[in-house]
């Protein structure tokens, strides 16, 4: 999860933006408006892999990372 999350703090999706994306190894697979389809496509391309859903907001993006307390 930490690669993802560092990776998301450092990517430029804004020429995604108000579309959902489907990541894969920290590459963005597909793009569309409907988060089925998006999910859909990375699924048939990469069975056997994770995939992470995104929706890129329009403007700034903010992610916030919770830890635990005992962290």
């Amino acid at each position: 999860m930490d690669e993802t999350f560092n990776w998301f703090t450092k990517a430029n999706l804004s020429k995604y933006e108000d579309k959902y994306v489907s990541i894969v190894d920290s590459k963005v697979v597909c793009a569309d408006e409907s988060p089925e389809e998006a999910y859909k496509i990375a699924k048939k391309k990469y069975p056997n892999k994770e995939i992470v859903l995104w929706k890129v907001p329009r403007g700034g993006t903010f992610i916030f990372q919770l830890k635990n307390k005992n962290d």
